[in-house]
């Protein structure tokens, strides 16, 4: 925000300002994700068969649990959109709502309040399932420990499954 308000005019400033937050906040919640997740990834997450058995007991999988905190990191950036998009839309789609404001603007704060919490209520499921809570990996993907092992039939396995977390 200061760096637009010392480069460009006070008009051109207010302007600017209203479209600084939203990235603001995917660069934040992604990052913080990111930086709380990130320890996952040098110890890694266990790996699974179809039927959630662990395939290397005390073994754990570096690669999987990367894909794991980039898949929560990039929902957590995802989220940000319904919290900062759908409030506005629902304002303006809603003249009495507009209205009862215009009329009362002491009204704003708490509207506007409820709004975000509703759509970051709608938000968060809806972000968290655009990965399954169980990924996948092909074993090939995977760290050489997993190559060869078998299923219960003897047979290779070929995908393995994490659980990505939150």
């Amino acid at each position: 925000g200061t760096f637009i308000t010392k480069r460009y005019s006070p008009e051109k400033a207010k302007s600017l300002m209203k479209f600084v937050a939203f990235p603001s906040a995917v660069v934040a919640s992604s990052l913080n994700c990111y930086v709380v997740r990130s320890p996952e990834i040098d110890t890694g997450v266990p790996l699974v068969d179809g039927d959630g058995n662990g395939v290397l007991p005390n073994e754990t999988s570096n690669i999987a649990a990367e894909r794991g905190v980039i898949s929560t990191t990039m929902s957590r950036a995802v989220l940000q959109a319904p919290v900062y998009f759908l409030p506005p839309v629902v304002m303006s789609a809603l003249p009495p709502l507009r209205n009862a404001i215009a009329r009362n603007p002491m009204l704003s704060v708490p509207i506007t309040t409820y709004l975000v919490l509703v759509c970051f209520g709608i938000g968060l499921p809806a972000s968290v399932a655009i990965f399954p809570q169980m990924g996948e990996i092909k074993v090939d993907e995977a760290e050489e420990k997993y190559q060869n092992l078998l299923d219960k039939n003897g047979k290779p396995h070929s995908v393995l499954y994490y659980n990505k977390g939150l």
